[in-house]
């Protein structure tokens, strides 16, 4: 690959546009990514920017996630034992019983997402 500005050969890209950099090009400064232009490293400060604002907002939703369902279970467990005292009818029983098991595993599941994406 060729330098896009200069005839000799490239040493990198630059990590936005994917542009070849010679080492006249190449930035000295010793970033962790080659850029080719100011406006090429200020696209990526903001890409990068707003991938961490994204991830922040994800384990936001699944603390919610893991939330909603613990309250739901909660509900569910307690009608199943409502229907126990109240109606006995086994279906409905088993019924509310079961979804409150599943909402559980659920909310463990978001819990333990949103632990592993901190």
């Amino acid at each position: 690959m060729k330098c896009a500005k200069h005839a000799t050969e490239a040493i990198g890209v630059c990590a936005y546009c994917g542009r070849g950099l010679c080492v006249e090009c190449a930035p000295v400064n010793g970033g962790s990514r080659l850029v080719c232009s100011t406006g090429c490293a200020e696209t990526l400060a903001r890409n990068d920017k707003a991938i961490q604002s994204i991830l922040s907002k994800s384990v936001q939703t699944a603390k919610a996630s893991a939330l909603y369902c613990y309250l739901c279970s909660a509900l569910s467990f307690g009608g199943a034992i409502a229907a126990y005292y109240t109606a006995p009818v086994p279906f409905l029983i088993w019924f509310a019983a079961g979804c409150g098991a599943v909402l559980l595993t659920a909310g463990i599941w978001y819990s333990r997402v949103a632990r592993q994406q901190k």
